[in-house]
């Protein structure tokens, strides 16, 4: 019995009918259409479940076919699947700072879901220089990818809506400014309002915002306008803190300059993400401040090192996965003309939520 009749005798019950399937060739070649025969549908029903279309396809349907392609080891032959639909099956992959945990965390998000939808992902790390980053895309371009995640420095807006006119582009995390194209992004103004507004009602005087130079890049700016939203509110001084990464011994000065101003004060950093949190917590132990009901401490990106520090830092979880899988599951759907996202273009926001620990306290310790 060949290894299909014997996979299809132990899925589906000894009683299935599988004559079409039966060959005692030891050597058999699986083909689509011998496994939409053991599925028991069309092969453009195993076509559309291997390139990731699953509108109209049933949960028990979609369920059968994995467990059938898991079981026989099937792999499509992917080079004839490309000359006949003229696809590369290649997704370009473009991030702004590959080194960091965000990027890795993102990256999870978009391998698994192209991985399921049968697309290869190429990257290329801009490390934040807008000149790498063209230089990018257009070494993807001659590989004829089939379209563009974008993750972008800020410094290429226009190439980046020209691009549009020519394949499928999604950007992920940073947005252009024109949000003229398919994108997927936090709340970032909201959040950061929002986030403020908490601390200072948790009793803290004055918050100070912590984060590298804006430079045009979105999440950047946005949470900084949330902020300056919130104090202004209060009718408060924003109180804003530039990160030089390349200068960091600079950060100490720059919160004790704060500290300083505030004498007898209780106050709180918002850091604007993970990166800017490493500096402005060590800092903090170079100044002998310890965060908590004295001096709060939150941040933008929930990373496990956070969770793990003492006391506990509170953070801004931002769905950095779920972001990379909703951008490539976007991307995709555009290259395969998906009907559903129509000709409008598409703006999707991945909610956050704040993770309170012992970094911010309305109540002191004991």
């Amino acid at each position: 019995m060949t290894k299909m009749c014997r996979y299809a005798n132990m899925l589906f019950g000894r009683n299935v009918h599988m004559e079409a399937a039966v060959d005692h060739s030891q050597d058999e070649k699986l083909t689509i259409n011998k496994v939409a025969e053991l599925c028991g549908v069309s092969k453009t029903t195993i076509s559309r479940y291997l390139n990731g279309k699953y509108d109209n396809m049933s949960a028990a349907t979609k369920e059968r076919i994995g467990a059938v392609i898991a079981g026989l080891d099937y792999h499509p032959n992917r080079s004839a699947q490309r000359l006949k639909a003229q696809k590369a099956m290649l997704i370009g992959c473009v991030i702004a700072d590959v080194s960091s945990i965000f990027s890795a965390i993102m990256l999870k998000g978009i391998v698994s879901a192209c991985e399921q939808a049968g697309y290869q992902v190429l990257f290329s790390d801009s490390r934040e220089d807008p000149a790498r980053e063209r230089r990018a895309i257009q070494d993807f371009l001659d590989n004829r990818v089939d379209g563009l995640i974008v993750n972008t420095t800020g410094g290429n807006d226009a190439l980046l809506e020209e691009l549009k006119t020519r394949l499928p582009v999604v950007l992920v995390d940073r947005l252009t400014a024109s949000r003229e194209l398919d994108d997927v992004s936090s709340p970032n103004f909201d959040t950061a309002h929002n986030t403020t507004q908490l601390l200072l009602g948790m009793g803290y005087e004055r918050v100070a915002f912590i984060s590298e130079e804006p430079r045009g890049i979105s999440p950047r700016v946005d949470r900084r306008r949330g902020y300056a939203a919130a104090v202004t509110e209060r009718e408060l001084e924003p109180e804003c803190i530039e990160l030089d990464t390349a200068r960091p011994e600079d950060c100490a000065g720059a919160i004790a300059r704060f500290v300083e101003k505030y004498p007898g004060r209780r106050l709180a950093l918002l850091s604007a993400n993970g990166v800017t949190a490493l500096h402005a917590l060590m800092a903090l132990s170079t100044l002998n401040i310890t965060v908590g009901y004295d001096f709060g401490f939150c941040t933008f990106d929930d990373w496990a090192w956070l969770q793990l520090t003492r006391p506990g830092i509170t953070t801004v979880q931002l769905g950095t996965e779920e972001k990379g899988e909703a951008a490539a599951r976007l991307l995709i759907g555009r290259i395969n003309d998906d009907p559903s996202l129509g000709d409008e273009v598409q703006h999707i926001v991945i909610p956050s939520h704040v993770i309170l620990r012992g970094s911010t306290l309305s109540e002191p310790v004991g």
